[in-house]
């Protein structure tokens, strides 16, 4: 990888940041807070597999109809 990619990094950290804030509230006895939280951490998780599939060669860079970064 040649690069920081800022938008990835930043999907990976706020859908950590929005897992952990839900799960505060969970604990706290707001269950209705842990949806937010599973599709933060989901998104989280996307990301990184896209990122690794990038990583790996498995797809290029460059993607049509994508909301990823094009470098």
């Amino acid at each position: 990888m040649t690069g920081i990619r800022w938008g990835s990094l930043a999907t990976v950290v706020g859908g950590g940041v929005i897992s952990l804030v839900c799960l505060v509230g969970v604990v706290l006895g707001h269950p209705w807070s842990a949806v937010p939280g599973v599709l933060g951490l989901l998104m989280a998780v996307r990301e990184v597999r896209y990122l690794r599939r990038l990583r790996s060669g498995k797809i290029s860079a460059i993607r049509e109809n994508s909301s990823h970064e094009h470098h």
